[in-house]
C-alpha cells in the first residue's frame, strides 16, 4: 500500500477586464493533486459559468502538463457563476482568449500543487437547509413552471392556488473532503453543494473557509443543480441579490467549518478513475430554432444532431465524483448514488463540459424553462439515461479495480 500524497494550488484566473466577480468574490482556479502510487488525479475548480468541451480540453492539456497526469485523469469543474467573464459565448475568438488565460492559471495552480506531501484525507456529509430550494415547481394540470431567482415577476405564483410544489425534492446534502498535512492540519478542502451560485454564496464561502484556515485551498464542485436556486422566500423576500451574499454564503461557510471539524482522516485512500465518451442526441425541435442557429459554441452539436461528449467518474476513496457534462434535474443526483457501489456518491455539473440542461423525458414533457430550447434545454429527453449508463459503467470499473 502506497502512501497517499496531496498537493494543493491556486492561481488568479487573469481575465483581461475581470479582477473580480460583480458579486465581488474571486476569479480563481484551485487544484488539488491526488497520487497513491498507482492512479495521479486532478481536480480543477473554476469560479466561471461553464466551458465547452474543447475549452475544457486546453485547461486538461495545460493541467496534465504541470502536474505531470495524462490529460484523462484531470477534471474541470465550473462552478457555474453567473457575475463572471463570458467563458460561454457564441464569439468564437472571445471564448479561446478567455480559455486560454484560465487554461494559463490552471496550469500555475496546477504547478503548486505538484509540490505533493503525505496527506490523510476525509470525507463528512451533513444537510444544509435553507440556502436552496427545487425552481422547477408542478401545477395541478401536471405542467411544470420554472420559479427562477432573477425573474421576481414570478415568484407569486409558489402561493398560487394551482401550485402543487417542488417537481422534484431538494438535494441539500453538503459533502465536505478534509485534506491534512503529516501533523494532522487542514492544508485543502474541497465542499461540493447543489445550486444555482446566484449570488455566487460558492466563492464567498470558499474564500472564508481559505481565511479562516490560512495556508489552505478550497475547491468548489457543483451538483445537479440545473432545478435548483437560491430562495426569495421569506426572511430573503425583498432583498437584492448582493443583500442576500453574506446571508447564504456565512450559512455555507458555517456548516463547512462544521464538518471540517468532524471529519476524521486516513492515509489509506484508494485513487481512481474512468471515462467514457457519450452522444447526447438533440430535441428534434432544436435545429429549427431560429435564435440558436448563431450559437457558434454549439454549431458541431447542430450539424452531427447531437453532443459527444464524455462522462468522467472519480473513486478517492469512499467519495466518488460522477461528473456530468452539462446542467442535470436535481433529481439526477439520487439516480447517480442509486447505481453506484460507494458508500458516498455526488455528481458533479459542469465537468469538462456544457451541454446546457438536462432533464429525462418526463420532465422535459411537463415544460418549464429548462425543457425549452428556445433557450437551453436542446438535449433530448433520451440524453440523461445514456449519462447514468456511462456513470453506472464508470463506477462499476472502479469498484471492480478496487477488488483486485
Amino acid at each position: 500500500m502506497h502512501t497517499l500524497t496531496a498537493g494543493l494550488g491556486m492561481a488568479d484566473l487573469s481575465i483581461p477586464g475581470w479582477e473580480r466577480t460583480t458579486d465581488g468574490t474571486p476569479l480563481v482556479a484551485r487544484c488539488l493533486l491526488l497520487d497513491d502510487g498507482d492512479t495521479r488525479l486532478a481536480i480543477v475548480s473554476l469560479t466561471v459559468i461553464a466551458l465547452r468541451r474543447a475549452e475544457a480540453l486546453l485547461v486538461r492539456e495545460a493541467v496534465a502538463q504541470a502536474g505531470a497526469t495524462p490529460p484523462e485523469h484531470v477534471m474541470i469543474a465550473c462552478t457555474h457563476v453567473h457575475s463572471g467573464p463570458p467563458t460561454f459565448t457564441g464569439d468564437a475568438e472571445l471564448r479561446r482568449a478567455t480559455a486560454e488565460a484560465i487554461a494559463a492559471a490552471s496550469a500555475r495552480a496546477a504547478r503548486q500543487a505538484a509540490d505533493v506531501q503525505p496527506a490523510p484525507l476525509g470525507v463528512s456529509t451533513g444537510l444544509l437547509a435553507g440556502v436552496s430550494r427545487v425552481r422547477r415547481v408542478l401545477r395541478r394540470d401536471g405542467s411544470v413552471i420554472t420559479l427562477r431567482r432573477a425573474w421576481p415577476e414570478y415568484w407569486e405564483w409558489a402561493t398560487d392556488p394551482e401550485t402543487v410544489g417542488p417537481e422534484e425534492p431538494l438535494d441539500d446534502l453538503l459533502t465536505v473532503l478534509r485534506v491534512d498535512n503529516a501533523r494532522g492540519e487542514p492544508i485543502g478542502v474541497l465542499f461540493h453543494f447543489t445550486c444555482h451560485p446566484i449570488p455566487d454564496f460558492f466563492g464567498y464561502a470558499a474564500q472564508a473557509v481559505e481565511s479562516a484556515l490560512p495556508g489552505t485551498v478550497c475547491l468548489i464542485l457543483n451538483g445537479c443543480q440545473g432545478s435548483v436556486d437560491t430562495p426569495f422566500e421569506v426572511p430573503l423576500e425583498g432583498k437584492t441579490q448582493q443583500e442576500q451574499l453574506p446571508i447564504l454564503g456565512d450559512a455555507l461557510t458555517k456548516a463547512v467549518l462544521e464538518l471540517l471539524g468532524q471529519t476524521e482522516c486516513s492515509g489509506n485512500v484508494p485513487l481512481g478513475i474512468c471515462s467514457r465518451d457519450v452522444f447526447l442526441p438533440l430535441d428534434p425541435r432544436t435545429p429549427q430554432s431560429t435564435p440558436w442557429r448563431a450559437r457558434e459554441m454549439w454549431a458541431e452539436a447542430f450539424s452531427a444532431g447531437g453532443f459527444t461528449t464524455e462522462v468522467q467518474c472519480m473513486r478517492i476513496g469512499a467519495l466518488a465524483l460522477a461528473g456530468i457534462p452539462g446542467e442535470a434535474q436535481v433529481g439526477f443526483g439520487a439516480q447517480i448514488a442509486g447505481v453506484s457501489p460507494f458508500s458516498i456518491t455526488r455528481g458533479v455539473g459542469l465537468a469538462n463540459d456544457e451541454c446546457a440542461y438536462l432533464l429525462d423525458g418526463e420532465s422535459r414533457a411537463r415544460g418549464g424553462y429548462e425543457a425549452d430550447p428556445e433557450t437551453w434545454g436542446v438535449v433530448s429527453g433520451e440524453g440523461l439515461p445514456i449519462i447514468l449508463e456511462a456513470i453506472e459503467g464508470c463506477l462499476g470499473q472502479l469498484n471492480k479495480e478496487d477488488r483486485r
